[in-house]
């Protein structure tokens, strides 16, 4: 199928005296075909009941627009209009696979994809909630950002940055705004209680640490994981190894809402709990069958206990189901989202520039237990329906008083939405969290049973 559109390609190229080719087109022609191999090559067809959209037909219609486009001139606005349509058909021959994971990814967003997948950027670091026709409202500044020493405190209604007004103004575009290069700055006008004051706030490198650790009740470790970024793994064995060496009883492990991200992040987590050799499993389109390996050391024994909920997505999918099968931690919550599909990005060169992802394979269980579809059930199914109210979610490098403003601010918002279930709601107790701790400290009372016997 795709075969036959890059052969058509190369036809047009050479037979069509009509169209300008820069050296800039047929460099980006050269890498659509690239793009085009790679997507016959690795896309699953698990979403489709027939066969993707024919090459002919997308071919067709791609020439018929660059002819169209092209106006002789082979100037800098020509190529970036055919460039524009490189990109579309790419993005047309993905959607026929009517797979909503895979996409051709622009160079623009390729750029906020890499800062989210490593967890880091240069902005001034700084947690808060935009309020739609309202002054967006500062959570708390990022611990190891650059705001971190800083006057701001939870609750301050940030007015304006540098000249942009913010009243109403989305996350995205605040985010924006506070984006920038390494030690520029930008000047935030701050509202506290009626008094208005400036904050300079200097741009640097802010790391978004998706893990959060704590002991909790009967000395149990708790230890959070909001997502898999590309570093979050070494967070967490920096915060498992202070609570071992705080001689906690137990660690609950809590997935709940993580929607996933970095597979070798995930790998490195479930190697902290276990010596076994295999983390997970992947199909790919072949029909092949691989294992994938532990990544670094294993770092405890103790019981453990992983909290899962229908929210908990891919690499912690992956986690939550190897440590079950492997009889490592009891799983508790209820059955996980079901997203078994690995994908894959594929960076393309300039002119063209951005990116393909495809979905290149579905993974499993170590055990070759699917999990697209099927998802992790848990060992103790437990729900209540007040789980919302302990949702915890992006970046969790915050003190402690923005979380408790993070909680009143939910607190509010239920009291509007729901105003007959709100006191229940808001003095509701984490039923999946505490059946956790119950079971770990019961674990802890029957070992000391055997060890004296």
């Amino acid at each position: 199928m795709l075969k036959q559109l890059i052969a058509g390609l190369t036809l047009v190229a050479l037979f069509s005296p009509s169209l300008v080719y820069t050296t800039e087109q047929v460099s980006a022609e050269a890498e659509f075909k690239r793009a085009l191999s790679i997507i016959e090559q690795t896309q699953l067809e698990i979403f489709t009941d027939t066969t993707p959209a024919d090459s002919i037909e997308i071919f067709s219609h791609f020439q018929k627009r660059w002819s169209q486009a092209d106006n002789h001139s082979g100037d800098a606005k020509d190529n970036e209009r055919k460039l524009e349509l490189i990109r579309d058909s790419l993005s047309d021959t993905i959607d026929s696979y009517n797979d909503q994971y895979a996409n051709y990814i622009s160079p623009q967003a390729l750029k906020k994809y890499r800062e989210r997948r490593s967890g880091s950027y240069h902005g001034v670091g700084l947690k808060f909630r935009a309020r739609r026709d309202q002054y967006p409202v500062v959570i708390g500044p990022l611990i190891g950002g650059p705001l971190e020493k800083s006057d701001l405190q939870p609750g301050d209604r940030i007015l304006s940055a540098g000249s942009y007004d913010l009243k109403g103004t989305s996350s995205a575009q605040i985010i924006k705004l506070l984006k920038g290069p390494k030690d520029s700055t930008v000047e935030l006008t701050v509202n506290r209680n009626g008094t208005i004051h400036q904050v300079d706030a200097r741009r640097g490198p802010v790391d978004l640490r998706y893990s959060h650790a704590e002991i909790i009740s009967a000395n149990i470790g708790y230890l959070k994981i909001s997502r898999f970024g590309g570093n979050t793994h070494e967070h967490v064995r920096t915060q498992l190894n202070s609570l071992i060496d705080k001689h906690v009883q137990g660690i609950v492990l809590d997935l709940r809402d993580n929607p996933g991200g970095s597979t070798r992040a995930a790998r490195a987590v479930v190697s902290m709990f276990t010596t076994e050799q295999h983390v997970y499993c992947e199909r790919y389109k072949s029909g092949k069958i691989k294992k994938l390996p532990r990544h670094g050391d294993h770092m405890t024994d103790l019981p453990l206990a992983i909290l899962v909920n229908g929210q908990s997505m891919s690499s912690s999918e992956i986690v939550a189901g190897a440590l079950q099968s492997y009889g490592r931690g009891i799983v508790i919550g209820s059955p996980t989202f079901g997203k078994g599909l690995v994908q894959k990005v594929f960076n393309l060169s300039q002119p063209l520039g951005g990116a393909i992802r495809t979905t290149i394979a579905v993974f499993g269980t170590p055990d070759e237990k699917p999990i697209h579809a099927t998802g992790i059930v848990p060992d103790i199914f437990i729900e209540s329906e007040a789980d919302f109210m302990f949702r915890r979610t992006g970046s969790l490098n915050i003190r402690a008083d923005a979380r408790q403003y993070q909680r009143e601010l939910l607190e509010q918002r239920v009291t509007i939405d729901f105003p007959d279930k709100a006191h229940d709601y808001i003095s509701a107790s984490d039923v999946q969290l505490n059946t956790a701790t119950a079971k770990l400290a019961e674990l802890n009372k029957l070992t000391k049973l055997q060890a004296e016997h």
